[in-house]
């Protein structure tokens, strides 16, 4: 018995230093005030682009102009960007040290006629009135050195994408400041930003050869005088992440994690190793042979069940119980982050829309 208030102790608060609560934009009317461009790098997005650009299309608030680059697609990407509104920039020959997302992102940057550019992954869209939200979120701060990045909700289909959950705790608590101690960073799917705060900051091209651009790009533009704003972008801006199945999930968690867990911080590390050694020790007190360890073991698993419930129902649509069986995701997650650490170890890359990351 005496286990079971001692992880309850050292889990729970570990976990809340992960995240403790996740701030969302506030209901917005249209806008006017604010001259920006969309850019958004798009490579093999046939599938997930045209519900994006609808997305803006529909919305009251109206960009400048939405700037798609093409990063060398082979499906019917720059076709079905232009058929739907968009201005498609077909990227030149990536540099060597350039990743193509950054490389694409720069160049889109480079053309913007805004004066203010918001990135865009072409697999996020806007629920109604979101770029509304978003673009008055940044003009209230009156201060054009604030950078806003949103945390896409995640919008779930089918089962699969349910073991995503631990994976979207850990990305949140480690790029979004949700926690209790630790500060915001960037998400990678969004970013609103001025224009001279991005060039001052060296744009894309300071982070040319990361994989995981944002949580780098958040030190350099603290350092340049930007201040961060992250928030969580349910009502705001969706995204079906994995429609392709369960290999394209395995593969896009796995390209980049690690470079993700050390860039995150030491607090969130070590805050992230005790939450889930914890999570793990008390679903093996459910097996323990003794009654007791089945008594203390139960009570802290479903305090940990609702601890799961909290976190993940206010990044995508988690179902309960994908929480109360929570070590199948978590399972999930170790095998994943494990795979990727062996194959980093061994200097192999992943590929993702076919190439090397």
């Amino acid at each position: 018995m005496i286990a079971a208030p001692f992880l309850c102790a050292l889990g729970l608060p570990a976990g809340f230093m992960l995240i403790w609560r996740v701030p969302r934009c506030a209901q917005a009317g249209p806008s006017t005030e604010t001259n920006f461009s969309i850019i958004i790098p798009a490579r093999n997005e046939e599938r997930s682009l045209p519900l994006l650009l609808r997305s803006i299309a529909e919305s009251v608030t109206r960009p400048v102009e939405v700037l798609v680059v093409d990063d060398g697609s082979t499906d019917r990407t720059a076709g079905i960007a232009r058929e739907l509104g968009a201005r498609v920039i077909a990227s030149a020959p990536r540099p060597e040290g350039w990743t193509g997302k950054c490389w694409a992102s720069y160049q889109g940057a480079q053309q913007a006629a805004g004066d203010v550019i918001l990135f865009l992954d072409a697999d996020t869209y806007f629920v109604s009135g979101g770029l509304d939200r978003i673009i008055a979120c940044w003009i209230r701060q009156k201060d054009r050195s604030v950078v806003v990045s949103l945390l896409p909700y995640h919008a779930m289909v089918a089962p699969y994408e349910q073991l995503s959950i631990f994976f979207n705790i850990l990305m949140a608590s480690g790029a979004g400041g949700f926690g209790a101690f630790s500060p915001p960073r960037l998400f990678g799917q969004s970013l609103l930003i001025a224009r001279e705060a991005y060039f001052t900051a060296g744009g894309h091209a300071a982070v040319r050869g990361i994989v995981l651009e944002n949580l780098r790009f958040a030190g350099i533009l603290r350092s340049a005088g930007a201040r961060l704003l992250c928030l969580g972008g349910r009502g705001t801006l969706h995204t079906r992440m994995f429609p392709e199945g369960f290999r394209q999930m395995s593969e896009s968690w796995a390209k980049a994690f690690i470079q993700g867990a050390a860039d995150s911080g030491g607090v969130i590390l070590i805050a992230s190793i005790i939450w889930i050694s914890a999570l793990w020790s008390t679903a093996m007190m459910l097996v323990m042979p003794r009654p007791a360890g089945h008594l203390g073991g139960g009570i802290v698993f479903a305090l940990f069940c609702i601890q799961i419930a909290y976190f993940a129902r206010q990044l995508g649509n988690y179902n309960l119980l994908g929480c109360l069986f929570y070590p199948l995701p978590l399972a999930y997650y170790c095998t994943t982050f494990g795979r990727s650490a062996f194959r980093g170890a061994l200097g192999r890359k992943t590929l993702w829309r076919g190439r090397e990351v």
